[in-house]
């Protein structure tokens, strides 16, 4: 009996083995994997002087990992086993909490956080004195989950650092109008929907909020499934979101256009399908765009310095400024900008960066 249980996991052991290795061979090689949205390795070419590149057994090794049958089944496997079996309180930084998937930073870059005040104050000081300039800071979503014994960013320090550093602009704070329900539950970005008060505050500060389209004219226009970048880091079985944006007379008349903008819209639904289906907004990364708004209700103009939060939030103010100008540091040099924008003064000017740019805010120029 014990040599026939012997020979019996020795069979499945080899059927594994060797099946595995069957389907690596006999099965199509992936592209791209929509839920890590990323491109997955390829086979490397082979040759004689390959073989003896250590870079070509780098790239094997990265290919059959990539390639491997069954790969998002085992991802998912393994998570589960951490949160489930092992308790642990995250898997790489990644954890749940009420059905929403959370990823918080643990180290604070003060001098990242610093970098991004100077350059605030230096794009102010060189281009924007005749301008009436303000600032605000979009919390991570998980700042509103903290809890005892979970490591996390130093969130209280990032946001007195950029109050006390910038002095070039007026700080909005925008907190209270804030709470993890108002972000995708799969990814980092708030939801364009539960931004009105958001939108209320900020154009409060800068005077337009009565020439805000009301809430009310807005239509729901809804795409789905929206699989966030935390659905495919964190493996586990949590449905997708929906995603919801908002259309009215005001964004329908908008005239948009910049250097690299090839769309004739604020939403470009084409994108949805595409490795990530936020670049819906304003079709995703841009360094420049401009948005005309025929329908605005005043003379007025806004030019917005953002990350991908303000990708959602420009077209809620189409209404309340007939120009608006989106600008983002991270994809354009704030020494070229002379070149490429005329800033008009008397204009309105938000600066609007998530903690998680502040922190690395060294891509930004």
């Amino acid at each position: 009996m014990k040599k026939v249980k012997y020979i019996l996991t020795v069979a499945v052991f080899v059927c594994l083995i060797f099946g595995f290795a069957l389907g690596q061979l006999l099965l199509p090689d992936r592209a791209n994997s929509e839920t890590e949205r990323r491109e997955l390795a390829q086979a490397p070419e082979l040759s004689a002087k390959a073989l003896f590149n250590r870079q070509f057994s780098d790239d094997l090794e990265s290919y059959l990992l990539d390639q491997f049958p069954l790969r998002e089944g085992f991802r998912t496997v393994n998570a589960l086993f951490r949160f489930d079996v092992l308790r642990q309180m995250d898997s790489n930084g990644i954890f749940l909490k009420d059905g929403g998937i959370y990823k918080t930073e643990t180290v604070t870059n003060t001098d990242q956080i610093q970098y991004a005040a100077r350059l605030y104050n230096t794009v102010c000081q060189d281009l924007l004195s005749e301008c009436n300039v303000y600032f605000t800071v979009v919390p991570d979503k998980s700042w509103f989950v903290r809890e005892e014994g979970r490591p996390t960013l130093d969130y209280d320090g990032l946001f007195s650092i950029m109050r006390s550093s910038v002095t070039g602009a007026r700080y909005i704070d925008i907190l209270d109008t804030l709470s993890a329900d108002k972000y995708y539950r799969t990814d980092t970005h708030w939801m364009q929907p539960a931004l009105f008060d958001t939108v209320a505050a900020l154009a409060r500060a800068m005077g337009t909020e009565d020439a805000l389209t009301p809430e009310s004219a807005y239509t729901a226009r809804t795409l789905s499934p929206f699989r966030g970048v935390y659905l495919g880091q964190a493996a586990v079985p949590v449905p997708p979101d929906s995603l919801t944006y908002l259309t009215s007379p005001d964004t329908d008349a908008a005239i948009v256009s910049g250097p690299m903008y090839k769309y004739d819209t604020l939403y470009p639904t084409e994108l949805f399908e595409g490795m990530d289906g936020y670049d819906v907004f304003l079709g995703g990364t841009q360094p420049i765009i401009e948005i005309e708004c025929p329908g605005a209700r005043t003379d007025r103009e806004l030019y917005i310095f953002r990350d991908s939060f303000g990708s959602s939030l420009a077209p809620l103010f189409a209404g309340a400024y007939k120009k608006i100008t989106v600008i983002d540091l991270r994809y354009v040099s704030s020494a070229y900008l002379p070149n490429a924008v005329t800033f008009t003064p008397g204009s309105d000017v938000l600066f609007i960066n998530s903690t998680l740019v502040l922190n690395t805010a060294m891509i930004m120029r």
